[in-house]
């Protein structure tokens, strides 16, 4: 047998964080926000969002303050000979290794703010909640939330949110994702080159990405907090939802045999893997029965198949479908287009305005009773 992995610091910290305060809320309280909680979501959010700021301000601060005023003594240039060059080439090593550094602690210290906030919002909103059987799992998705930690579940029960995609797309979409930043910076400095003229000081040039690394701290702490909030408020929710179709529709063959299919346009919709999908897609499949494979038969152009469907059966892939989409708590423009494009197939009945209110109620803690009586 394999020895389990052995877990990170962060993992453990992560841990010790979000199992410190335990909850005893149950049903209901863990997706409807009191006003007192409210409040406190707000305080934890204005926090951090300035601690990131902060740190990507201090950060390009401490890296470039210091080159400008005592590079030379600091970072003296070093001819570092290469067999392929005729010319030694100059680099500015102890430059390097202390931007590297630099780098490091920024990543270390926002790693702990974000797992904090992670732990701070779960508590406010009443999570993990030691009534709940899936206890460890809850605090297992929290923790890859805080570590931002792909979850990829979703492949397990054969769905892929890649699906139609060639493996190329599938990495360039990703290296975008991650350069952004770097890029916004460098963007930036050119701006001021340009407005400035090829007189402007170089220190001023290089200080002009504070605002750009502190938004893209902001940025990304917002990114982790919404998505810890949605993820504390889910899991009820979707046993909610799961109990209601299945009331409605346990004993109809015909919904059950488009169950894979609908969830599976679910996640071509959002092209990400998602938790909360994952929570949705484990639910509805244990609950209806239906044999989990890691590779199963999709229909092709069943969205354009459903309107051929009983019209039960038809409204409750509209719903199933929807309730999928708006689990992350927000609606992209991806998502906006595939709504659209279900509506034009006459499969989606709902209106754009209900789909934003709705998305809107769950985040902020209202519930979908509408949606849900709809």
């Amino acid at each position: 047998m394999s020895k389990p992995k052995k877990k990170s610091y962060f993992e453990r910290y992560a841990y010790d964080q979000l199992t410190r305060n335990k909850s005893d809320q149950v049903g209901e309280e863990l997706f409807l926000l009191s006003e007192k909680e409210i409040a406190a979501l707000r305080k934890i959010r204005i926090a951090t969002y300035l601690k990131a700021i902060i740190a990507g301000s201090l950060g390009v601060v401490l890296l470039y303050v210091p080159y400008h005023l005592w590079g030379d003594i600091l970072f003296p240039t070093t001819k570092v000979p290469v067999f392929f060059l005729n010319d030694p080439l100059p680099l500015e090593i102890e430059f390097l290794v202390y931007s590297v550094v630099l780098v490091i602690a920024e990543i270390w210290y926002l790693t702990v703010v974000n797992i904090k906030a992670v732990s701070a919002i779960a508590v406010a909103c009443g999570c993990p909640s030691t009534s709940d059987p899936n206890f460890e799992d809850n605090v297992g998705a929290l923790i890859a939330v805080g570590l931002e930690k792909k979850q990829k579940e979703l492949a397990s029960i054969g769905i892929n949110p890649y699906e139609g995609l060639s493996k190329w797309s599938v990495i360039l979409y990703q290296v975008v994702l991650k350069l952004k930043a770097a890029l916004s910076g460098f963007l930036l400095k050119l701006l001021v080159t340009k407005v400035l003229g090829r007189y402007a000081l170089r220190m001023i040039v290089d200080l002009a990405g504070i605002p750009v690394y502190a938004f893209w701290n902001a940025w990304g702490v917002r990114t982790i907090m919404n998505e810890t909030r949605v993820r504390v408020m889910a899991p009820p929710l979707i046993n909610k939802f799961t109990q209601k179709l299945y009331n409605e529709f346990k004993d109809n063959d015909q919904f059950k045999s488009t169950i894979y299919n609908t969830l599976q346009a679910i996640s071509t919709s959002k092209r990400s893997f998602h938790y909360n999908h994952f929570l949705l897609a484990t639910s509805i499949l244990n609950k209806f029965e239906i044999p989990v494979s890691t590779q199963p038969n999709y229909e092709e152009d069943f969205l354009k198949n459903v309107p051929k469907f009983d019209a039960e059966v038809e409204r409750a892939i509209a719903k199933l479908l929807l309730f999928g989409i708006m689990i992350d708590g927000r609606l992209s423009m991806r998502e906006k287009r595939a709504l659209q494009n279900l509506r034009e197939l006459k499969v989606m009945p709902y209106t754009e305005d209900q789909v934003k209110r709705w998305t809107k109620d769950y985040f902020e803690g209202r519930g979908l009773e509408e949606f849900l009586a709809s």
